[in-house]
């Protein structure tokens, strides 16, 4: 056998030509001379197959990364070593220089390939959507029988900004393109559903209250002929808040805290501390608030019993004493709260 181009008949042949005539013409990488990159002018994701990823890329590395992405070969290439350098930039166009070297056959080769890579801007989806002020859910934050008071509105505006500026670092559409006071509250639209729960899941770990969601048909996507939704969700905060006094089951409580999880609360006759479920809401009685707590003088105290004066008519009232009254001092200034015409000392670390 021997080589169709120069005749050779000493060397093996690779396609009917000797090693020689074979890397004469051979290319070692396979890259188009032209590369054309669809880039976000807002968030800098690029578009690539069909899916924009690598928000917030300088430009330069957009393109670095556009030329790795468009590399490729085959053997009887081994081990290349391929340098990717900007020769020359106008405006969002960039002249680039790809340099290889590698094993083929046997003998290292050297190869450079001129290529052009444009970037050309739009916008994607979610920043379009961004800017539309587009959103998918809507958190109605209310208080059952009563107005937010300044404390919870604080806190909810500070924990739906923390919340959604974590989200936004994988989810695109978790912003909040308005937030609307109402005479019942605090309505926060948001970007996403997805979002949208979380954030109701974080108001609930630091507010507590009950969710419920009401989604509702907005129209057709026209592309895929699927409903539109849009979904709201009623955050509803009870009637109570820390400190005050409820009646749950012939138990009379003080409220520790409001989460997630439920109302925490302490017995004010056994001083034991508990958790009630948000199912049994409808099960609690708001019997005292923490404002009409008052304060008091202990008189007198023997085994079991302890005497104060009534907050307001200074009579005194004996009471049967517990684990934390029993250490109270004559003369020691106590927190107390009336309910159904019973005195109750508060422990101080209820207040």
């Amino acid at each position: 056998m021997f080589c169709v181009r120069c005749g050779s008949s000493d060397s093996e042949l690779y396609d009917g030509l000797c090693r020689d005539c074979f890397l004469e013409d051979y290319t070692i990488l396979s890259i188009p001379s032209g590369i054309e990159v669809y880039v976000c002018s807002h968030c800098h994701a690029k578009l690539i197959s069909g899916q924009w990823v690598d928000e917030g890329l300088p430009e330069e590395e957009i393109v670095y990364r556009a030329l790795e992405e468009n590399i490729s070969w085959e053997p009887p290439v081994e081990n290349p070593e391929i340098e990717l350098e900007i020769i020359q930039q106008r405006g969002t166009i960039y002249q680039c220089l790809v340099e290889v070297d590698a094993e083929v056959l046997g003998r290292m080769v050297s190869q450079e390939y001129g290529v052009e890579v444009r970037l050309t801007n739009t916008v994607c989806p979610a920043c379009s959507k961004q800017a539309s002020g587009y959103y998918e859910a809507v958190i109605q934050l209310r208080a059952d029988g009563r107005e937010l008071d300044k404390s919870e509105i604080e806190k909810a505006d500070l924990t739906v900004k923390r919340t959604l500026l974590k989200l936004s670092r994988r989810d695109k559409l978790a912003y909040l393109p308005q937030r609307i006071e109402v005479n019942e509250g605090i309505d926060y639209y948001i970007g996403s559903h997805k979002s949208a729960r979380k954030v109701v899941s974080a108001l609930r770990e630091e507010l507590g209250g009950i969710a419920r969601e009401s989604p509702r048909l907005m129209g057709q996507d026209r592309s895929s002929g699927k409903g539109l939704y849009r979904t709201w969700i009623s955050l509803r905060l009870p009637d109570f808040r820390r400190g005050d006094f409820l009646l749950h089951r012939d138990r009379m409580l003080t409220v520790l805290d409001l989460r997630k999880r439920g109302v925490s609360v302490k017995d004010l006759e056994t001083r034991d501390v508990k958790n009630i479920l948000w199912g049994e809401y409808e099960n609690i009685d708001l019997v005292a608030r923490a404002a009409d707590v008052k304060t008091t003088t202990v008189t007198a105290r023997s085994p079991g019993r302890i005497q104060v004066l009534h907050p307001e008519t200074y009579e005194p009232v004996d009471l049967e004493a517990d684990s934390y009254t029993s250490k109270l001092e004559i003369g020691e200034q106590v927190p107390v709260i009336e309910i159904k015409k019973r005195l109750y000392i508060i422990d101080e670390a209820e207040e």
